[in-house]
């Protein structure tokens, strides 16, 4: 496959993720947007030491499990993960009086790699399988691109997605609410 194709099936992609953001974005679901950092400052899909999470999730993000689906032409691979932390309703980098606890997540992840298997492109799909504390019932999912950058961990991912909660927290919406580009 080429990289135009990978482009044109990726643009698609996004047009899709599009139209599900829309479509879920209910008056219970909660919309977050941020960054993810690998806590190892290592460019890989994988990281034994998991990663951070900043903007409208705040705290720890891990792997629990890995699989590789298929490596060429397009780097394929799915799993089981784990957030740890709150939704950042305030938008104010603290989790102070936010929704927390836990989230578990399954994953399915595309990438194109070059010739040292550095990640040129990818993106990943997280629908929230369940949760605990606030997120215990919690539904939706999160959406996550990789982009290459040039200083360490030479790897910037960026998310966007929906949470909706289903407990007495579920009513405490964010007064402001990040929007993509």
């Amino acid at each position: 496959m080429g990289s135009t194709t990978f482009r044109l099936g990726a643009g698609f992609s996004g047009l899709v993720v599009l139209a599900i953001l829309v479509a879920a974005t209910t008056a219970g679901a909660i919309p977050v947007s941020g960054e993810q950092f690998s806590v190892s400052g290592e460019q890989k899909i994988v990281s034994e030491k998991g990663s951070k999470m900043s903007g409208g999730l705040i705290g720890s993000w891990k792997i629990t499990s890995f699989k590789v689906v298929a490596s060429k032409p397009v780097f394929r691979g799915k799993g089981t993960e784990s957030f740890s932390g709150c939704i950042d309703r305030k938008l104010d980098g603290s989790c102070a009086g936010d929704p927390s606890g836990t989230m578990k997540f399954s994953f399915r992840y595309w990438a194109k790699l070059d010739s040292e298997d550095a990640v040129q492109l990818g993106t990943c799909a997280h629908p929230v399988t369940g949760g605990t504390g606030a997120f215990a019932g919690a539904t939706g999912f999160l959406m996550m691109v990789d982009t290459p950058i040039k200083k360490p961990p030479f790897l910037k991912t960026e998310y966007e997605g929906v949470i909706t909660l289903s407990g007495p927290t579920a009513a405490a919406r964010p007064s402001a609410v990040q929007t993509p580009c």
